[in-house]
């Protein structure tokens, strides 16, 4: 018979990763870079990484799009060369979550930053990343 592969038990959900890097962030721009994902000892194959923002009313087809960048113990890449993942914002006036399911994660130290597609600035307070790191097992 031949063995399955299927996911991983998620790690628990991490504290948040930014502490002001969202607050008022103009659209348009890129927040500065998140703490740390430490992958260098779990080396976990991906992420579900979770963005809170706070209340905001995007414009018809706002979006935010989460780049992932990776440090090698002393340098960290430049934020172009990172992954980029893209998420549209639901309308109205609400707080947002969007959840990216399937991000990979290098076995490095890695770093979030969001690019503010909604056409308005993100809101003064209330917005934090988090994530849940999982792979696949037999």
């Amino acid at each position: 018979m031949a063995t399955a592969i299927k996911w991983s038990v998620p790690t628990l959900l991490s504290a948040s990763l930014v502490t002001t890097q969202l607050d008022s962030l103009g659209n348009g721009s890129e927040s500065a870079v998140s703490s740390a994902i430490d992958n260098t000892a779990g080396s976990y194959l991906y992420a579900a990484i979770t963005v809170k923002l706070g209340s905001i009313t995007p414009t018809t087809g706002g979006s935010i799009t989460l780049r992932l960048t990776v440090g090698d113990g002393t340098n960290t890449a430049d934020k172009v060369a990172g992954d980029t993942y893209t998420a549209v914002l639901l309308s109205g006036a609400s707080a947002k979550v969007v959840i990216f399911s399937l991000v990979r994660l290098p076995p490095f130290n890695c770093y979030l930053s969001i690019i503010n597609n909604s056409g308005v600035a993100f809101n003064a307070a209330d917005s934090d990343i988090y994530y849940r790191a999982y792979g696949e097992t037999t």
